[in-house]
């Protein structure tokens, strides 16, 4: 998360979503960098109900700074955190972090147990879990919505927005690059998945800029 009122925006990293070579790119413009699981993917309702006040209490108030982030294509999303769980350092069964190995599985087995919990590596709720994009952007009740919502598939209106606060043309990089793979998941669980991510579709096509 880049927090930089001075340049009016405050930038939520959502997972999965190119937000390291966001934040790497940045950070020498923010005035508060947070770093480091659970902090770097800080989300909105977090940071209106710990951070929005701080930003206030140090002369910023919420009105003079906009909330932006970037927003994924649902299933390619959910596919590219199978792909990042795949990766062969998580295949050491003495690694505490083989519990989200998903290198033994298909993007099918992987789906399912995303949609009914089943499974360590992909239960939404455990504090390492995949969880949900609706869930990050989601407002606490009776507060204002993120500002700006951008597709990660047109991360380049991104960087340019974020340019034109910063007043420098920044080089954006890549990082955090996952295997590839391919995902073989059959028509009927795409459909199911679809309905199951209604939400997150819904703000796809309805609020993040970059049709």
């Amino acid at each position: 998360m880049l927090l930089a009122p001075r340049h009016g925006f405050v930038f939520l990293a959502m997972t999965k979503a190119a937000s390291t070579s966001i934040e790497e790119s940045f950070a020498p413009y923010a005035d508060v960098l947070l770093k480091g699981n659970p902090l770097k993917h800080t989300q909105y309702a977090g940071f209106q109900k710990f951070l929005q006040p701080f930003l206030e209490s140090k002369g910023f108030p919420r009105e003079s700074y906009e909330v932006v982030c970037a927003f994924r294509e649902p299933i390619d999303w959910l596919f590219s955190w199978y792909r990042y769980r795949s990766r062969e350092e998580l295949a050491d069964p003495s690694r505490p972090i083989h519990r989200n190995y998903t290198g033994n599985v298909t993007f099918e087995q992987f789906v399912r147990a995303y949609m009914d919990g089943s499974e360590q590596f992909a239960r939404i709720q455990n504090p390492s879990g995949v969880k949900r994009q609706s869930s990050f952007v989601r407002p606490r009740p009776d507060q204002p919505e993120v500002d700006r919502i951008f597709r990660y598939e047109r991360i380049d209106l991104l960087v340019e927005y974020l340019r034109e606060k910063v007043g420098e043309e920044v080089e954006v990089g890549v990082s955090n690059v996952s295997p590839q793979l391919e995902s073989n998941l059959s028509r009927v669980a795409e459909v199911e998945l679809r309905e199951f991510l209604e939400p997150e579709y819904r703000i796809y096509y309805e609020q993040a800029i970059g049709k």
